[in-house]
């Protein structure tokens, strides 16, 4: 561990304080060129210490209280939704001051592109109309803070529309608690000859704005467009019968705002059990185009081969333009895996400097992106090609009762039906008038 600083006191007094000063305390890491901004925005916590830092990440004990004022001095100051990671206990968030987990051991992931047609088969299934639908509809809740009824209601809203999208008993939709009103929603496609290995794409349904649970918070880029984006991904994927080889998961964390908390409960939940995730993709505001390139990859915190795919599967099925950018520790819910050892990464709106400078107000509407969802779209083209190609998914196979034999036509035979009855009726009709002539 390259521990510049350790306060062996206050890690004492940490370990050794009694069970109900714990319970109003949170451990968390933030970024070492944030830890400035980090203490002012906790000055009235009296509590507020600093337990261990090295040159890139600070670990902070400080009340729950602060939350919302460390969230809002973050994204003021660095442009970062969270922009630090809440930790269960000490020893994790001591842990997180190493390098991030190298990936699971086990072969080097395939990312060739092999399903073109199946690519090319889907995309056409992507409705601009449905993605701003469900815009629409969360950026229309006063917000989906963690803690508000709607911020609940958010979460079984989205288990609704998810289950809405099939009749498939083996697919499922389930909300994962955390101890908040907010709950995550994971719907999971399994899959066939390789159901052990998972991929998994996500975004956070929480919104924030100043005031809490009491906040005008539509949140409508950040991050109702991620939802709606890969909303429309699973519903364009149910709806053509696609087949994925391996287990593929669609999820809308609670809590990223306040230190990413939904996502890292699951990836450390995963990492627990030892999930086989294969790659994660965030999803993270995809509505507002700032910048000169369409789709910026963020570089920091994320894994660079999988990256390099997703520049591929651009050129290959988005038709757009790319590059990539940084965004700083803990900046969305990717770093949420990587922490745990998972292959993420991010595609961004804009470059991170040009992003929506609305967020966290209440003027983050579809009105910051002309009513239209151009560009989310891009996103949605990504995802879906994403999920094909890494998830293997193929189309729905032909019943065997009607596909056609080696060497036989593919036609349908009721042409040839109407032509043989049409001409019979010819022929009878002429017989008639020869044997009455």
């Amino acid at each position: 561990m390259r521990l510049i600083s350790i306060v062996n006191v206050a890690i004492g007094m940490a370990l050794l304080a009694p069970a109900p000063a714990l319970a109003e305390r949170l451990l968390i890491t933030v970024g070492a060129d944030a830890l400035a901004t980090a203490r002012t925005a906790a000055a009235e916590d009296t509590g507020f210490e600093v337990l261990a830092a090295d040159e890139d990440v600070a670990v902070l004990s400080i009340d729950e209280a602060a939350l919302d004022a460390l969230t809002e001095a973050m994204h003021a100051h660095h442009g970062r939704c969270g922009g630090f990671m809440v930790h269960e206990s000490l020893a994790d968030a001591l842990d997180a001051l190493d390098a991030p987990v190298a990936p699971a051991d086990g072969p080097p992931v395939d990312y060739r592109l092999e399903r073109p047609h199946v690519v090319r088969a889907v995309l056409p299934a992507i409705e601009p109309g449905q993605l701003l639908s469900t815009i629409e509809h969360l950026s229309g809740m006063k917000n989906r803070y963690y803690r508000s009824p709607t911020g609940a209601a958010a979460s079984t809203w989205l288990r609704d529309r998810w289950r809405s999208f099939t009749t498939r008993a083996d697919v499922t939709v389930e909300l994962v608690d955390h101890g908040y009103p907010q709950r995550s929603v994971v719907l999971t496609i399994p899959g066939t000859t390789l159901a052990d290995e998972v991929v998994i794409i996500g975004g956070h349904l929480d919104s924030i704005a100043p005031g809490g649970t009491g906040s005008d918070a539509p949140g409508a880029d950040d991050d109702a467009s991620g939802i709606a984006t890969l909303t429309e991904v699973a519903r364009a994927l149910l709806a053509s019968g696609v087949r994925p080889q391996r287990t593929l998961q669609f999820m809308a964390y609670a809590a990223e705002e306040v230190g990413l908390r939904g996502s890292l409960r699951i990836a450390s939940d995963y990492r627990r059990r030892g999930v086989n995730v294969v790659g994660v993709l965030q999803l993270d505001m995809t509505n507002y185009q700032g910048s000169d390139r369409d789709i910026w990859l963020i570089a920091d915190h994320t894994d660079a081969g999988q990256n390099a795919f997703l520049g591929r599967l651009i050129d290959a099925y988005v038709g757009a333009t790319w590059a990539y950018d940084r965004c700083g520790y803990a900046c969305s819910d990717h770093a949420a895996w990587t922490r745990h050892g998972f292959r993420a990464s991010m595609p961004f709106e804009a470059r991170f400097r040009d992003s929506n400078r609305a967020i966290h107000t209440r003027k983050d509407t579809l009105e910051r992106s002309d009513h239209n969802v151009q560009h989310a779209v891009k996103f949605a083209r990504l995802a879906t090609a994403y999920a094909i190609e890494l998830a293997r998914a193929d189309l729905p196979a032909v019943d065997a009762t009607t596909r056609p034999g080696p060497g036989s036509s593919s036609r349908s035979p009721l042409p040839f039906v109407a032509l043989a009855i049409a001409a019979f009726g010819l022929a009878f009709v002429l017989g008639n008038r020869m044997l009455r002539g």
